[in-house]
């Protein structure tokens, strides 16, 4: 099974039962028609998998399927993957395209309007150069998002102590094939993706590998951030959730600009 469409996302899913729905129509509703969807459960136990097998028609742990006319791939995990698992490895093993763009929605999350994916295209379209592309987003709770445009590249190449790049995220595959595995493994679990900040795991190489010339954000809020869920990582456990963005802004390989993807 394997994806060639110019643009995938990808849906990393948790126990998002009764959020998951919403969140696959938020995308197949897209008006973009070279789309497709990656859609690995990450070992629900609350059901969320059956809404999801309903809904495509198909109750097996593995298919490829098309929904409204958009390709799909489902993937009920055999072992924990944690979100940065399962974009990496949806990444290196279900898409062959090495010019797709990526992009990440969380299964308990949504795109805000029809045409999010046309505009974040219509981005790249725009410049050529462009390999990482971010827009604001909204929270559930009525808070503004936290996404802002990146620093100077004297900051970005000096330190981590800044943060820019949350929701709706997106990437040339390239950058996923520039990462080295290993430094999106867990270095307080043995044999572990990142349990815990996943996202600074591998946005921050992201980043780095980028620099402002190849990244640009977008100030329309084009994503909805449910922020109050027990499945949030500050929610869940607020003293991890530090402990391992510290680790990676202080231990984390740093990586060096790219002359070209």
């Amino acid at each position: 099974m394997k994806l060639t469409n110019k643009f995938i996302i990808i849906i990393p899913l948790y126990n998002a039962k009764d959020l998951v729905e919403r969140c696959i129509m938020s995308i197949a509703t897209q008006k973009f028609d070279n789309l497709g969807i990656i859609i690995r459960d990450d070992i629900s136990n609350d059901g969320g998998d059956k809404v999801v097998k309903n809904l495509l028609g198909n109750q097996n742990d593995e298919f490829q399927t098309n929904f409204m006319g958009k390709d799909i791939i489902y993937v009920r995990n055999s072992k924990k993957l944690y979100p940065v698992g399962n974009t990496y490895e949806s990444v290196m093993n279900y898409i062959d395209n090495r010019d797709a763009i990526i992009g990440v929605v969380d299964g308990d999350d949504s795109l805000s309007n029809i045409n999010a994916i046309s505009k974040v295209n219509n981005v790249y379209e725009g410049n050529k150069d462009l390999w990482l592309v971010w827009s604001q987003h909204s929270c559930s709770n009525g808070q503004s998002g936290q996404s802002k445009p990146l620093p100077p590249d004297n900051v970005i190449y000096n330190n981590r102590n800044y943060w820019s790049v949350s929701h709706f995220r997106t990437s040339k595959i390239g950058l996923f094939y520039k990462l080295s595995p290993e430094d999106l493994k867990d270095p307080f679990v043995n044999d572990s993706y990142y349990t815990f900040a996943g996202d600074a795991a591998f946005l921050f190489p992201f980043i780095e590998m980028c620099g402002n010339e190849h990244a640009e954000f977008i100030q329309e809020s084009l994503y909805i951030y449910n922020n109050n869920l027990p499945t949030n990582e500050h929610n869940k456990n607020l003293n991890n959730a530090i402990k391992y963005g510290n680790y990676v802004r202080t231990n984390g390989k740093r990586y060096t600009k790219l002359i070209s993807l």
